[in-house]
């Protein structure tokens, strides 16, 4: 979810008599204040913060879940783009996955940049499995993947991962959607592909991915199509007004 340093981190590796870095220092700190004070006066970031999840986030899956009845005790789940964890902390809450009665699991999967490699990335959150530093679309990561899920059938795939943006929208949406065609093709690949599915879904599986609108999305969705029977689009309350953010919930398969 999340692939930006913080301020001080990028600040650490400006010379000083650099004035190039201290550009973008200040540039960098200026958002982050942006940010800050975005963060403080919105409805969604306070409730995060009243009921411990780590990212105003939660509340999308919240939401989709209340809509659409995603999450159910006993789940297999793929969360990928996990960082900082509020989606996973939804997942534990609805699969009930605390429980040691649970029979669920939940695999959760993020690549971040940060400065220091040996940053924990995504803190431990108790009931999920984690893998940290790691790209979907390596087949290190992917190997990684199917050791961990040992065989189980995969209920939901989760997707609310993002590319670092460029400045052009077009491209970030394009970007986008390539991500979400490539966690797509680690349950259902393109006909043309020798490789076999990296796990299986099971027969009334799902798919949540994030995107953001552009010219991409409806053959995009005519793809997944040809896999399930329904693709939805959702926005939820929780993503802001002047995003192009939505998501597709993908159900039923065809196959």
């Amino acid at each position: 979810m999340g692939y930006a340093t913080t301020c001080g981190q990028f600040a650490q590796l400006c010379l000083p008599a650099t004035s190039t870095c201290r550009f973008f220092a200040s540039k960098a700190k200026a958002n982050t204040m942006k940010y800050l004070r975005r963060q403080a006066t919105d409805e969604f970031a306070a409730k995060a913060r009243e009921h411990s999840y780590r990212a105003r986030s939660a509340f999308k899956l919240i939401e989709i879940d209340d809509r659409f009845e995603v999450l159910k005790p006993g789940m297999t789940v793929l969360d990928v783009g996990c960082a900082p964890g509020s989606w996973c902390q939804v997942v534990v809450e609805r699969c009930g996955l605390k429980a040691k009665t649970s029979t669920g699991y939940l695999l959760g999967v993020d690549l971040q940049y940060w400065l220091n490699p040996e940053f924990q990335v995504v803190p431990p959150i108790p009931g999920a499995d984690i893998i940290s530093m790691s790209d979907i679309t390596a087949k290190e990561t992917q190997k990684l993947i199917s050791q961990k899920l040992n065989g189980r059938i995969v209920d939901v795939v989760l997707s609310d991962m993002a590319p670092n943006p460029s400045g052009d929208p077009a491209t970030d949406h394009l970007r986008l959607t390539n991500l979400c065609r490539a966690v797509f093709h680690l349950f259902a690949p393109p006909l043309e592909s020798s490789d076999p599915p990296l796990f299986r879904l099971s027969p009334d599986g799902k798919y949540v991915c994030k995107m953001w609108d552009g010219a991409e999305r409806k053959s995009f969705m005519v793809e997944l199509l040809k896999y399930f029977r329904q693709v939805r689009t959702v926005k939820p309350k929780s993503s802001r007004d002047a995003s192009a953010e939505l998501y597709l919930l993908c159900t039923g398969r065809n196959k």
